[in-house]
C-alpha cells in the first residue's frame, strides 16, 4: 500500500544531538556518539545560507551559480539542558564547588540536530550533521501573579560536513552534505535508528529489532555500522 505524500507539516519534538569530535586536522568523527535528548524544544527557525551569483550574456542569464553555505538557526527551548552545555559548548563542573561554568578559552564542539515534524499523513525526521552551537543568552523576567516559564535560545550554524561515499559502481565520491530528511515509508530500518546512532549518507543501518514505534520516536533498537566523517 501506497502511503500518501505530505501535503503539510507542523509541531517539532523529538529534538536530539550526537556529540561528535574534531582533530587537529579538522576532520570531524561520530565514532560511538548515542543521541542524546533535548527536551522542551518550542520552536525551530532555520535559514539558508548562500550566495546567488548571475552572469548576464546573450542578453540573458547565462550562468547562474548558487552555492550552498549551509544554515544558520535558533532553536527555542523552555530550557536549554546543562548536559548540553558540557557536551557541545564545554562548559565544566568544578570538582570543589560543583558549580558549571563556562571556560572563556574554551571551543564549542560540533554536533549533529536532529527531530521530528509531524506530518499530515507521515512524520518527518530530519537531521543537520555539522552544527557548532554560540552561548545563548540569559534572561528572566518578572510577571505579575503568573508562574509562566522563560524561554532559552541556542543559535547555531550548520555547516557542511565531508563525506565520501559509494559511487554505485566500483569507485567512491566525495561530498559535503548538510541536511537529511526521512519518512518511515522510505525506509523502516533507517527511520528505527534515527535517535540511537547517526545516520549519514552511504553507510547502512542494520537492525537488531523491528521498529514497532508509532513516530514518536527515540526508543529504537537499530544501529549503524560506523559514523567517521573524513576532510578531504
Amino acid at each position: 500500500m501506497t502511503t500518501r505524500a505530505n501535503l503539510y507539516h507542523y509541531d517539532v519534538k523529538n529534538c536530539y544531538y550526537f556529540k561528535g569530535t574534531k582533530d587537529e586536522n579538522g576532520n570531524i568523527s561520530f565514532d560511538g556518539a548515542s543521541g542524546v535528548s533535548l527536551p522542551g524544544l518550542r520552536s525551530l527557525d532555520v535559514s539558508a545560507e548562500g550566495d546567488t551569483t548571475k552572469i548576464r550574456a546573450d542578453g540573458r542569464d547565462y550562468i547562474v551559480v548558487v552555492s550552498n553555505d549551509g544554515y544558520t538557526g535558533t532553536a527555542t527551548f523552555v530550557k536549554i539542558s546543562d548536559q548540553f552545555k558540557r557536551d557541545c559548548l564545554n562548559e565544566v563542573i568544578d570538582q570543589a564547588t560543583g558549580m558549571q561554568y563556562e571556560n572563556a578559552d574554551a571551543e564549542p564542539n560540533p554536533f549533529a540536530l536532529v527531530g521530528e515534524f509531524k506530518g499530515d499523513s507521515e512524520n518527518i525526521r530530519f537531521v543537520f550533521f555539522n552544527c557548532t552551537a554560540s552561548r545563548p543568552n540569559v534572561k528572566g523576567e518578572n510577571k505579575d501573579n503568573m508562574k509562566e516559564p522563560d524561554e532559552e535560545e541556542l543559535n547555531f550554524t550548520a555547516s557542511p560536513l565531508p563525506l565520501t561515499v559509494s559511487d554505485g559502481n566500483e569507485g567512491t565520491v566525495d561530498i559535503n552534505v548538510v541536511r537529511g530528511a526521512i519518512k518511515k515509508s522510505d525506509n523502516a530500518t533507517t527511520w528505527g535508528a534515527w535517535f540511537t546512532t547517526l545516520q549519514l549518507p552511504g553507510t547502512a543501518p542494520t537492525a537488531d529489532g523491528e521498529d514497532g514505534d508509532d513516530g514518536e520516536g527515540g526508543d529504537d533498537t537499530t544501529t549503524t555500522d560506523t559514523t567517521t566523517t573524513t576532510n578531504p
